[in-house]
């Protein structure tokens, strides 16, 4: 589906009840006190920092020319959505604004598909991404968009997992499960509007309409998810842009994110 103009228009003025990060506040330096997120903010930081340094001590001492078995490529990849997850918590206690660099859509499209694909794969879900102009760029902070990206397939793969109803179709005639990713740029007011479809990806109206909020309700039978997906909405509206979720008639989902060309 081509996005134009007038819908990045309708998503960025939107009136949700959410606020982008970027946006002023007023603090109670009594309730700051009170409040255990001056101290925790900075332990999750550690932590992820940490773990981020495990992974990329694991893959240089990794052997180059040798294939790891299944069992060690599983552990791989859970010990880097572990890493995301990490980072995610940390993240939603940050206010901090990115520090833009150059980004083209064909850098976020190459960097997604290695952090996405391995994930896709391993639960036996199909996984393409798509990009209408590789050339196009914003000004965003790199790791940022990817952390959001990945975290969002990391969220979306846990909700499917999670999703008793896959487990009663594994042994009948339904077709695999994928997830769709696309790029689609807007010059007319410049943005890059990055969709996740999953077309069996069930999202009911409650929880629409608090999808990024982590309500803990809503992500009980996956925890992470709530984390990632409120961590990736607050990364792009810490950019300027817009977090959204459309239900769709028939049947799944699709995320979306705006990201703007400049702050």
């Amino acid at each position: 589906m081509r996005h134009d103009a007038h819908y990045v228009d309708e998503l960025m003025s939107r009136t949700a009840h959410d606020t982008p990060a970027t946006a002023p506040e007023r603090v109670d330096a009594r309730a700051v006190e009170a409040s255990p997120l001056p101290s925790a903010a900075p332990a999750l930081g550690l932590i992820a920092d940490r773990l981020e340094a495990l992974v990329a001590h694991h893959s240089a001492a990794r052997p180059q020319f040798t294939s790891p078995s299944l069992i060690a490529q599983s552990v791989e990849i859970e010990f880097l959505r572990v890493t995301r997850l990490a980072r995610a918590a940390a993240i939603l206690q940050q206010r901090e604004p990115p520090m833009r660099v150059e980004l083209s859509a064909r850098e976020i499209v190459d960097s997604a598909t290695r952090a996405a694909s391995p994930v896709a794969r391993l639960a036996g879900v199909e996984f393409d991404i798509t990009v209408d102009d590789p050339t196009f760029e914003i000004l965003a902070e790199p790791a940022q968009v990817l952390l959001g990206i990945a975290g969002t397939i990391d969220a979306v793969v846990d909700l499917l997992l999670s999703d008793p109803r896959r487990q009663s179709s594994l042994g009948g005639r339904q077709p695999s499960q994928r997830i769709s990713m696309s790029l689609q740029t807007v010059r007319v007011r410049p943005a890059i509007i990055i969709d996740v479809f999953c077309p069996t990806l069930f999202v009911g109206g409650t929880h629409a309409a608090r999808f990024f909020d982590n309500a803990a309700e809503d992500y009980r039978s996956a925890p992470a998810a709530g984390v990632l997906l409120a961590a990736a909405a607050h990364l792009v509206r810490g950019h300027g842009g817009r977090a959204d979720v459309k239900r769709h008639n028939a049947s799944g989902a699709t995320i979306t994110y705006v990201f703007p060309q400049t702050p």
